[in-house]
């Protein structure tokens, strides 16, 4: 059986965390008195915690095509001093979502103004494709107003 401070050692971890692991249940161990112990075979459980257990069956296996399991994020951000402005090109964007291609699974968009510092930040979530058109989208934009 094994002490909070010969823990301490052959783990290098502090004290504290050692304690804190143990009332999390990350590290089995026997109140004694006023001591924690921790047994050999529940210290090796905790050091080899994936190759100790059994239970690696239990862990769920990502499946299926990685098309389906990818997920993207973006962040435009327009310096903007016209509000009314970026809420156009937010409109616009929200009409593209209402009418979606289906090859774009499950999609997200968040759209913040801050007026403090004239800045408009559209938040992107889904596939690469629909990222990738979003961007083109964007693309598109600043050729049409002379800009790229």
């Amino acid at each position: 059986m094994y002490s909070i401070e010969e823990l301490t050692s052959i783990l290098r971890l502090h004290r504290k965390t050692i304690l804190r692991f143990i009332h999390e249940g990350k590290i089995r161990a026997r109140k004694i008195g006023r001591s924690w112990m921790v047994t050999r075979d529940d210290l090796r459980e905790y050091t080899h915690a994936e190759l100790a257990s059994d239970d690696r069956a239990a862990v769920p296996r990502q499946s299926g095509p990685l098309v389906d399991r990818i997920a993207v994020s973006a962040v435009v951000e327009i310096n903007e001093q016209n509000s009314e402005e970026a809420a156009r090109i937010s409109n616009s964007l929200m009409a593209m979502l209402n009418c979606k291609d289906e090859s774009w699974g499950r999609t997200r968009f968040d759209f913040f103004y801050h007026p403090e510092i004239q800045k408009a930040r559209y938040v992107l979530y889904g596939s690469p494709k629909f990222i990738g058109t979003i961007m083109e989208t964007f693309e598109a934009l600043c050729r049409q107003r002379g800009e790229a």
